[in-house]
């Protein structure tokens, strides 16, 4: 069974949104259900919402009401385990490093190359697999216990 992924692009300009959303819809290897954040300061009700689950975020840094800065801080705060990839015009005012730093997974000046873009979104989605355990009828007890039974001996 394919699971489906959450994506959500967080960006002023509704063009370049909709290119991002139209580039990924057409990304075969992964099954992304993508949405639209046109505005910064409606980034953490979206990611609150009860019906959605957002695995990555598509971010931009210069936008009106809440710098991409602000936005990555506010994620990494409350939904630490979501990856957050910058793609933005503006990375001369911030710094990579800066920006990784506060949590951001990938950094992307644009116009982007969304290949690449592509690749690091299929890092994520493996990162997100490889620590995401599904656990059905586990005894968390006992295997708290064989875990620490293996630590100790």
């Amino acid at each position: 069974m394919k699971l489906r992924y959450g994506v959500l692009i967080v960006d002023d300009d509704e063009t370049l949104a909709q290119d991002t959303k139209h580039c990924l819809e057409h990304y075969s290897e992964i099954d992304l259900e993508i949405d639209i954040c046109l505005d910064s300061s409606e980034v953490i009700s979206c990611l609150s919402r009860k019906n959605k689950c957002y695995d990555l975020i598509l971010l931009d840094i210069k936008m009106p009401k809440l710098s991409g800065t602000e936005v990555l801080q506010l994620i990494k705060k409350r939904f630490p385990d979501i990856h957050v990839i910058i793609i933005s015009a503006y990375l001369d005012e911030y710094s990579r490093d800066e920006l990784i730093r506060l949590g951001a997974y990938a950094v992307f000046e644009k116009p982007c190359d969304y290949h690449k873009v592509k690749e690091y979104i299929r890092h994520a989605i493996d990162d997100i697999e490889i620590t995401n355990i599904r656990i059905k009828g586990l005894d968390l007890r006992k295997a708290l216990y064989q875990v620490a039974k293996e630590l100790i001996f």
